[in-house]
């Protein structure tokens, strides 16, 4: 039943009942009104005159998926743009007190370009106080941020999908800003989000090499850097990134990206207090190909606890000496996560574990009888999750290797990166898996 009936229910108008929410104290019917849709929120003014002019005071608007849906459900494209224009205007003129969060999402079908009054809204929060700005654009047009936004000076959150950004000329940055998350923006000046920023997202977005001024010493405490699919990343940034927790690097089919880069060293070498840490093969590239398994980095990862790797090309000999060569380097390691990737590429199918990748195989195997290997301890690994097993003798002898040498496992979880068909061929894997020793006696084996 719709929450706005409920409530009109409950307030027996036309009976001799008693009003049961009327005379709750203003915090508490505030507290009511945030856990509905704002369309409802703002229908509560015809409940009663006590009621009038609560949700004018809400601290949060939310125009999400459902509010267009309610708005430009059976509508032409006109009816559309009226009928949203209209309601969010009216909402926003009538609304009282600040607005620390401003949510807008977009829906593929809407025709944002024809809504005029778009930047009137952002014009309107920016003197609000508004704390929290995202706007998800799903239409096939980016919108053009206008130049109020920047004008948000106590914006601490900022979140924009298919957008672009313009930065006034003199703007000097958001004083209170902490996080950003942009996906699909395009940035077209040099632009400082602040002194302030710890934590920032960013998933195919062009012109970052504007955001140079960000990665400067003076104002860098990056904590959290996440950075998909880029064509324009400036290795230098990574000179200064000594505050770093997390890092986030994924940059399959991204030819620019790969150059000025040659050293995986030195670019770790730059995060003494990394934690977490998540790369796509394309950086494991820089780890020489004929070294011995035993090899680490030169720089040690004293701190890193959370390992993720995504991997584009199959979980062969090489990919498995180079994980192991950031896996020793890691004495600290708690969490290993490796997945496949598929991006603008198509993982071929591999040989099952009656496969014909022998070869590679055998130089695993040759390398298990080393003293090194023998005696290999991981001794912090608690958990690891592999998505990329498709049966082959190179993957079975990592998840050996994983088995042998880690005695605080507490669980391994193995997924297939694409369905077997064969029964007896996935039930051939899980037997030899199962079979193989394992240093913890706690271990968990979880096959999906």
């Amino acid at each position: 039943m719709n929450r706005f009936i409920v409530i009109y229910q409950a307030l027996n108008f036309g009976s001799k009942a008693v009003d049961r929410f009327s005379n709750l104290p203003g915090n508490l019917k505030g507290l009511i009104l945030e856990r509905l849709p704002l369309y409802d929120a703002a229908r509560t003014a015809v409940l009663s005159k006590i009621w009038g002019n609560i949700w004018t005071m809400l601290p949060w608007l939310v125009f999400d998926h459902v509010f267009f849906l309610r708005m430009v459900s059976g509508k032409d494209e006109q009816a559309q743009v009226s009928n949203v224009s209209r309601t969010i205007s009216n909402i926003l003129l009538l609304h009282n007190g600040p607005v620390s969060k401003f949510h807008l999402y977009v829906p593929r079908s809407f025709p944002l370009q024809k809504c005029l009054d778009a930047d009137l809204w952002i014009k309107r929060i920016s003197n609000s106080g508004i704390k929290i700005l995202e706007l998800i654009n799903r239409t096939p047009y980016p919108y053009p941020m206008p130049s109020y936004m920047f004008s948000c000076l106590e914006l601490t959150h900022l979140t924009l999908d298919n957008c672009i950004l313009n930065p006034p000329r003199r703007f000097g940055g958001f004083s209170n800003l902490i996080e950003v998350t942009l996906s699909r923006v395009k940035i077209t000046a040099d632009v400082l989000f602040g002194t302030r920023l710890e934590r920032m997202r960013l998933d195919c977005c062009t012109g970052i090499k504007h955001l140079g001024c960000q990665f400067n010493s003076q104002y860098n405490l990056i904590r959290k850097l996440h950075i998909s699919t880029s064509e324009e990343i400036d290795w230098q940034w990574f000179k200064n990134t000594e505050k770093l927790h997390y890092l986030g690097l994924v940059l399959a089919g991204s030819s620019n990206s790969r150059k000025n880069i040659n050293d995986l060293d030195n670019l770790l070498g730059n995060m003494p207090d990394i934690y977490g840490l998540y790369l796509d093969n394309f950086f494991l590239t820089f780890l020489e190909p004929d070294a011995p398994l035993s090899n680490r980095l030169t720089t040690t990862l004293v701190n890193l606890k959370t390992l993720q790797l995504s991997c584009a090309g199959g979980c062969n000999w090489v990919f498995i000496q180079r994980v192991f060569c950031l896996i020793r380097s890691s004495p600290k390691l708690k969490n290993l996560h490796i997945w496949p990737v598929r991006i603008n590429t198509i993982i071929r199918t591999y040989p099952l574990v009656h496969g014909t990748d022998s070869m590679a195989a055998s130089r695993v195997e040759q390398n298990l009888l080393s003293p090194d290997f023998v005696n290999m301890i991981l001794d912090q690994l608690e958990t690891v999750h592999l998505q990329v097993v498709i049966g082959s003798r190179c993957e079975l002898h990592f998840i050996k290797l994983l088995l042998a040498s880690s005695p605080s496992l507490r669980w391994i979880k193995i997924s297939k990166s694409f369905p077997i068909h064969d029964l007896k061929d996935e039930f051939e894997i899980l037997r030899k898996v199962a079979r193989f020793p394992r240093a913890s006696a706690t271990a968990e084996l979880i096959w999906p």
